[in-house]
């Protein structure tokens, strides 16, 4: 039987009930839970959900060792007692909400979230030029059939009329294309001389930099404006090095008259709540994200709670009769739950792109996406096996032991073999977003780490050989010698500006062939180079996880599932693989191992969504 706690939810457990007014067993077993929850990506603890279940204390070889929790009532009573939990008032490190318990700053995080939404979303701003609007509508949205929602030029009559605007879609649905409409609306609606200060931001260098080109490419937004330049969020709160702490907070917030943050769903809840706490009170705030998409590594899942449509109820009486003034045309009743009335006036800031503009509806690839969001197992099943086109593939996962042979075959080897011949940076970057492979899990016959191991050892002999020609002087034996690598940061360095989740290449200097730098992409687009002695953690990355490929769009790719099942498999991890992908996915797995995990969907326990949607 595995370990239930970590050595830290020990601690904090022990911490919990030193803090107690008495000894307090029930305290202690909270606060363990409590912090085992949160590092599980949990931003609370439901304590209804353990209440009178039997906890493993001890692993199997010391003997099977159970507590039983206490029933729900008497364990709150005994936690309110104790006075290390409250539900509101004092100040203690934990707080209790119903049967919700929370670090405390956890549940600040949630609140100055819920309470940034609320105070914004459906609240009509009265000083728009309606006749400019729908002038600027026509001349941005080309018609559509009558019978059909444009539900992009809906977003933006919704981001128009907001100063908080939650756009959601799928991949192709033109979250970006839209966000640029947006924004030339509102430079047309701007009546001041100086020109409007909007920021971009994505979570990733990569996501970022794929936002500010997508803008820039419509050619919308340019004129009067500064050139438009996307950032990380950490860059763009400016972190302050060596702390926990950004330079831009509610006493000191961005510079911004509209703020656009894309692949939303990426955000975790403290990052979230520090980026609205720095948002000025007359900006417009826009986020972009597939609610579908995982959520984010750390605790939360921010974007998921704001787009719930388990309680979305739909657009209010004036909204539909403003989209009708500007646009002529009514949302239709068959795409939006028409029973509104009563209900909060949120979902008037909300709205989801539903086409695809990508992949066409008989597209395999957005057939196959759609059944893994819908939970589909077998009906995904069935779209691989009788794909009519070549943009799906699917091949029996070998036996571990065949899995090098498999490799060696692949067009994955082949693809990075070409690297070999490639002398810089900037066509191997291509490379990479050209074919990349990615993994379900990090560990095991199947995770990236032994695959990563595998593609160095295949490719170590070749690539060495072909580089010790045409750079001489970099020979040598072993893993650090190889000459040409793409890696993965995986911890920050705010002086360098290298964040968790950065591709680079290790690979010789085309100017100085006598040594080996590391290569990344700015914000900009642009290559810098690092000596790889100043390098942060990092680890190779022919393969990735899913999760680490967020952000990130690829030609082809492959997916390696596991030989066997694993909580880590979802719909949600499956979804977000699959698109990623522009033209080609091949899965390596096993069929029932697939089937189940497209039936599994992600639980994250969280108060966010009933503090969004609920009249309490």
């Amino acid at each position: 039987m595995p370990e239930l706690f970590s050595s830290l939810d020990r601690h904090f457990g022990l911490f919990i009930a030193r803090l107690a007014k008495n000894h307090s067993p029930a305290a202690a077993l909270a606060g363990a839970l409590v912090s085992r929850s949160t590092r599980e990506g949990n931003t609370c603890l439901d304590l209804a959900e353990y209440a009178c279940k039997p906890l493993p204390l001890a692993p199997q070889h010391e003997g099977e060792r159970f507590f039983v929790c206490p029933a729900l009532s008497d364990w709150t009573k005994k936690l309110i007692e104790s006075g290390i939990a409250v539900q509101a008032g004092e100040s203690t490190p934990l707080v209790l909400v119903d049967h919700r318990l929370y670090l405390r700053r956890y549940w600040e995080y949630e609140n100055s979230i819920a309470g940034f939404i609320r105070h914004r979303a459906g609240t009509v701003l009265q000083d728009l030029d309606y006749k400019r609007l729908r002038r600027d509508l026509q001349k941005l949205f080309k018609p559509i059939p009558t019978q059909t929602t444009d539900w992009q030029q809906i977003a933006a009559i919704a981001a128009a009329n907001s100063s908080f605007c939650v756009i959601s879609g799928g991949p192709g649905t033109g979250k970006t294309s839209t966000a640029a409409r947006i924004l030339a609306l509102l430079v047309s609606q701007h009546k001041d001389s100086t020109p409007l200060r909007i920021l971009l931001a994505a979570p990733t260098g990569k996501a970022a930099l794929r936002l500010q080109q997508a803008i820039i490419e419509t050619g919308l937004v340019q004129k009067g404006l500064e050139p438009l330049q996307a950032a990380t969020l950490h860059r763009l709160l400016g972190h302050i090095p060596n702390s926990p702490y950004f330079r831009h907070h509610a006493e000191n917030p961005l510079a911004a008259d509209i703020i656009v943050i894309d692949e939303a769903s990426m955000v975790d809840l403290p990052l979230m709540a520090k980026l609205l706490q720095a948002v000025p009170d007359s900006a417009r705030f826009i986020l972009l994200g597939d609610r579908n998409q995982l959520a984010s590594v750390q605790p939360g899942s921010v974007f998921g709670d704001i787009c719930n449509t388990k309680i979305m109820t739909g657009f209010s009486t004036l909204f539909k009769r403003i989209i009708a003034d500007i646009t002529g045309s009514a949302v239709m009743p068959s795409s939006v739950t028409d029973k509104s009335e009563t209900a909060s006036r949120l979902q008037d800031s909300f709205v989801e792109l539903m086409h695809s503009y990508r992949f066409g509806p008989e597209s395999s690839i957005a057939r196959l996406s759609r059944a893994v969001k819908d939970g589909d197992g077998e009906g995904a099943l069935d779209i691989l096996r009788t794909s009519a086109d070549e943009s799906i593939s699917w091949l029996e996962i070998p036996a571990p032991t065949e899995l090098e042979k498999t490799l060696q075959e692949s067009q994955l080897v082949k693809n990075f073999k070409t690297m070999e011949q490639v002398v810089e940076p900037g066509p191997c970057f291509s490379l990479l977003e050209n074919y990349r492979l990615l993994c379900g899990l990090r560990q095991g016959p199947f995770g990236t780490a032994r695959v990563n191991q595998i593609l160095e050892e295949l490719l170590s002999r070749e690539i060495r050989n072909s580089f010790a020609n045409q750079f001489p002087g970099l020979g040598g034996d072993g893993k650090s010698s190889l000459p040409v690598r793409p890696i993965m940061v995986t911890r920050n360095d705010y002086n360098l500006g290298l964040f968790n989740g950065d591709i680079g290449i290790i690979m010789p200097d085309p100017v100085n062939k006598k040594s080996v730098q590391a290569f990344f992409r700015d914000d900009s687009g642009m290559v810098r180079t690092i000596a790889p002695s100043l390098l942060p953690g990092h680890e190779t990355a022919f393969a990735m996880t899913v999760h680490k490929s967020q952000g990130s769009e690829f030609n082809r790719l492959v997916l390696i599932l596991p030989d066997r099942d694993s909580p880590v498999l979802t719909r949600e991890l499956l979804y977000t693989a699959i698109t990623r992908a522009r033209e080609k996915v091949e899965i390596w797995g096993r069929k029932e191992i697939f089937a189940t995990a497209v039936k599994r969907k992600i639980k994250r326990t969280s108060g966010l969504a009933e503090k969004l949607w609920s009249d309490r």
